[in-house]
């Protein structure tokens, strides 16, 4: 199944969908169906990436992407649409792109972003010292793409998905391979991207402190003969790649090119000879100590919150396994009077699979599990029966939220397509705080703020139906009358309603 994973996740990076790989590892692991096929697709749903499986004769062929994945025996064969031979499988599973995968590049962004500030302060530095003014400049920028470099290295080695095309690290007529070489176990004494990192990282502590201290000409002088010690251990790593492995790493080669830039420049530099000034030394040796005390510090708690993740898969896949939840979810407290609550409903009425939403336009938990909400709305409301109540208290609440409620319900009861109000919903949580988007909503809403007499009855109805069950808090789950066990997140609701529905 590891094979799988991986060649999932390089068709995900071919058609440009970057996910964390460890953290889908650990979800995919903890699905009670691992390793069947169920497991894969019912895991990419849960990170919001759409996919389908089908079976295709020969005239669907020129109807597939360019590429795409066939499943054989349970096994995962990645296609290019050129080469595909229907006769070894005709069962494909394709992917579309939605928002959700955005948001390993967010925290790409944020690392990018502190590199950019990072420079930033850097730039104030050099004009500190304007004498290695442009030296300064260009031997920083190699060490900036040096971070680079080595922090996307060390994303290959830990599993997580990198922004490098997937065809520069894999590469059969160049004989590239990223993941083999930095996987290969005989080499694993030392491990290039965490000794990169340490590397450039430090360059750039230890050059700000020094500028600062105005003696950048020492600072040049020590990484000179720094350089020269590296340069057996790029013939090591050359060595391995080329004689050993006869796999190429362009990322590793990147690396060594940038260190063999800044020996080059510095090669250049006149006076290459400087003061050896005690304090100089003491400083940049403090400061290489704590940025590798601050890089280790990062290492052992990502190490720690890998053995967290292990622990917590065990569990995991005993609180997923559905007869678990089944047995959990009757032993739940069932609501009176269902027959008369006055709910906005939704989906398929006559279902045998009722689920009960009790919601806040005010809280913030809510507005956490509406986007889980709404896809269970969009996948599943040909199937179930969809029922949502308000949290309203219109006698005791201010007049503007009251307003607000009042409004809400109305777009429900005034509105010919039912999602219109789930819609509305769901825009609200987004702008619940910002009085220009709140303006802007209810401008786009307000021909349904209409017979509002008949809403009021409705809220009341749905306060009196909250007070008997004793719900007072949102968001509030019950599914056939049975509310939703505590022991579960809301979001794990999604891996059960296909079970239920069978």
């Amino acid at each position: 199944m590891k094979k799988n994973i991986n060649i999932l996740t390089n068709y995900l990076n071919l058609v440009d969908i970057h996910i964390d790989k460890t953290e889908f590892e650990y979800q995919l692991n903890g699905h009670p169906e691992f390793p069947n096929i169920l497991s894969f697709s019912d895991t990419l749903h849960f990170f919001n990436i759409d996919c389908s499986i089908f079976e295709i004769d020969e005239e669907d062929v020129e109807l597939l992407p360019k590429n795409f994945l066939s499943i054989n025996d349970g096994d995962f064969t990645l296609e290019d649409k050129k080469n595909y031979d229907l006769s070894t499988s005709n069962v494909v599973l394709l992917v579309d792109k939605s928002e959700s995968f955005y948001n390993e590049k967010k925290k790409n962004s944020l690392f990018l972003w502190s590199i950019l500030l990072l420079g930033a302060l850097v730039l104030s530095v050099l004009l500190l010292d304007f004498s290695f003014f442009y030296t300064g400049i260009t031997f920083l920028s190699l060490s900036f793409l040096g971070i680079f470099l080595s922090y996307e290295a060390y994303k290959k080695t830990h599993g997580k998905g990198t922004i490098i095309p997937l065809g520069v690290c894999q590469n059969k007529m160049l004989k590239t391979d990223c993941d083999y070489v930095f996987n290969y176990k005989k080499w694993k004494f030392f491990d290039i991207s965490e000794i990169s990192l340490l590397f450039f990282f430090s360059q750039i502590i230890s050059f700000i402190v020094l500028a600062i201290y105005k003696d950048l000409s020492f600072y040049y002088f020590i990484y000179k003969y720094i350089f020269y010690l590296f340069i057996p251990i790029s013939f090591v790593s050359l060595y391995y790649q080329m004689i050993v492995i006869k796999k190429l790493c362009p990322v590793c080669i990147g690396i060594i090119l940038c260190v063999y830039a800044q020996l080059a420049l510095l090669l250049f530099l006149p006076n290459p000879l400087a003061k050896i000034n005690l304090f100089s030394i003491i400083l940049y040796a403090l400061f290489i100590s704590a940025s590798a005390l601050f890089l280790l510090y990062l290492k052992e708690k990502i190490n720690w919150n890998s053995k967290l993740k292990e622990e917590i898969i065990k569990s995991s896949r005993f609180k997923k396994n559905y007869t678990f939840f089944r047995n959990n979810l009757a032993i739940q407290k069932k609501t009176l009077n269902d027959d008369f609550l006055s709910s906005f409903n939704f989906g398929t009425s006559d279902s045998s699979l009722t689920l009960v939403l009790v919601t806040n336009p005010s809280c913030k938990y809510c507005k956490e599990f509406y986007p889980t909400f709404m896809r269970i709305i969009y996948n599943y409301s040909n199937k179930i029966n969809i029922r949502l109540v308000l949290d309203a208290d219109l006698d005791n609440f201010s007049e503007e939220l009251r307003s607000t409620y009042i409004n809400m319900a109305s777009i429900y009861e005034n509105s010919e397509d039912k999602t219109t109000f789930f819609v509305a919903l769901e825009e609200w949580y987004n702008i619940r705080t910002d009085k220009n988007g709140i303006d802007k909503w209810n401008n786009k809403y307000s021909h349904l703020f209409k017979n509002q007499e008949n809403v009021i009855t409705i809220l009341n109805n749905q306060k009196k139906w909250r007070k008997i069950n004793d719900i007072n808090f949102t968001p509030d789950i019950f599914i056939n009358g049975y509310q939703y066990p505590i022991e579960y997140d809301r979001a794990d609701l999604e891996y059960f309603l296909s079970e239920m529905i069978d």
